[in-house]
């Protein structure tokens, strides 16, 4: 089967941090890299959770950003630049309205090498702050110092045993953690706030699964991971309830794993904890005549919310989200229970309505997720049901990001067949609340 390879995964689905620290409403902005490689289609997050084209967009800037990440006071933000192979940093003076009004003095901003994801320090000024940027050419993590004007300087770096896809940023900034495919490891670094330096903790966590590029997910108080599995299964039956009668289903589920983050009290030290499976669609039993019940599969992305009471999972390969439970007994995801009825489920995975799910985000206050189609060209947006976790869609049920129905891979080798409309490029979701 053909994968597309999430759009902006890693490359352009600007990495959804959301609400500065405020609630998601009508002053919540979401950035989204438009197909054209001009700059940014801006939206509204209204209180309800859907997305409305902001009064802004499109913001007009001439590059093809990825990997977006702006500063906690909202005042710069920085991108790497799918056109240039993400050999630059681009950085962008903010207004109060969200508009992106010029680019920082000095910018762009030179790497070593291609840069494949950058995160921010959570702190505000006058605390120092620094960039981090993944370097996948010279293996390393270069470190750069914030001034006042938003300008770059690079203070240090910090070598690593193989390229990173994929960095995580501990909430307090004490802590980064990366992703490491080809050594199917996770590495940690311990993080000085006041001159910015990283030093690997030289305790990887062996995640021994072959991880999507953009498969790790950081809980919201940055005590756990979640690495997930794109290929390996694992035998496990799923029990439910489908028309009142007890059902169990045991088949081939995608392999999840855990890590703590606080091995022995100390954070950045990493500590397998559990491993847990997804769930099969229980709805096939429900035709007529009945079909047999699916697990999912090619999960590629995931989030948590940000209250840490729920975990995301996008399944590429069956076109659903599942949803477990990760407050109840910290650690030890519980998956979403729920009956099933003959054209109607409450039980995780929930159908997402869309073709090729790559990324999901979460909105601040309210949890409502989005879920980048990288095929459609469309975010579909969902309320999450805070008592259970389950999932409704929304009115409408998505926007649309590009007129045409195909989202291409940015930084695969593949191209568009020649009958095909123009290659677009979906993007990371980022969202941000004017200041």
């Amino acid at each position: 089967m053909k994968r597309l390879i999430g759009c902006m995964a890693v490359l352009c689905l600007l990495a959804l941090t959301v609400g500065c620290g405020g609630s998601a409403s009508s002053s919540t902005l979401a950035y989204v890299s438009n197909s054209t490689g001009t700059g940014f289609t801006v939206f509204s997050v209204n209180n309800n959770g859907t997305l409305t084209t902001a009064s802004i967009s499109p913001q007009a800037i001439g590059f093809m950003p990825k990997v977006l990440a702006i500063t906690p006071d909202g005042k710069f933000a920085y991108f790497l630049d799918n056109s240039d192979s993400g050999l630059f940093i681009h950085g962008f003076t903010r207004a109060g309205n969200g508009t992106l009004t010029g680019q920082i003095t000095g910018s762009p901003f030179l790497l070593n090498s291609a840069g494949s994801s950058l995160v921010i320090s959570p702190n505000k000024p006058p605390t120092p702050q620094f960039l981090y940027v993944a370097l996948t050419g010279t293996k390393e993590l270069a470190i750069f110092f914030i001034d006042s004007n938003g300008t770059l300087s690079q203070v240090g770096s910090s070598p690593t045993a193989a390229p990173i896809t994929q960095l995580a940023m501990a909430p307090d900034g004490l802590a980064l953690y990366g992703l490491v495919p080809t050594l199917q490891e996770v590495v940690s670094f311990f993080l000085d706030p006041s001159g910015g330096s990283a030093t690997n903790t030289n305790n990887p966590g062996s995640v021994g699964i072959e991880a999507p590029d953009n498969g790790m997910i950081l809980s919201a108080d940055g005590s756990f991971l979640y690495v997930l599995d794109k290929i390996e299964t694992d035998s496990y039956t799923t029990n439910g309830s489908v028309n009142n009668s007890p059902v169990s289903f045991t088949g081939q589920s995608p392999r999840i794993r855990v890590f703590s983050t606080k091995k022995n009290g100390s954070e950045g030290n990493l500590l397998l904890s559990s491993e847990f499976h997804e769930n099969a669609d229980l709805t096939p039993l429900t035709q007529t005549p009945p079909a047999s019940p699916q697990f999912p599969t090619n999960p590629v992305a995931g989030a948590s919310s940000s209250d840490g009471r729920w975990l995301f999972i996008a399944n590429q390969g069956s076109h659903n989200i599942s949803v477990f439970n990760i407050h109840t007994v910290p650690g030890t995801p519980l998956e979403v229970r729920g009956s099933v009825t003959t054209g109607a489920s409450t039980a995780s995975p929930f159908d997402c309505g869309c073709t090729t799910p790559a990324f999901i985000a979460v909105s601040k206050l309210n949890n409502a997720i989005y879920v980048l189609d990288s095929n459609a060209a469309k975010i579909f947006q969902f309320a999450v049901d805070q008592n259970t976790g389950r999932l409704r869609a929304l009115s409408p049920p998505s926007v649309s990001l590009a007129a045409s129905s195909n989202c291409w891979p940015a930084a695969a080798v593949r191209r568009a067949p020649a009958t095909s409309p123009a290659p677009t490029r979906c993007t990371r979701l980022t969202y941000r609340r004017r200041r």
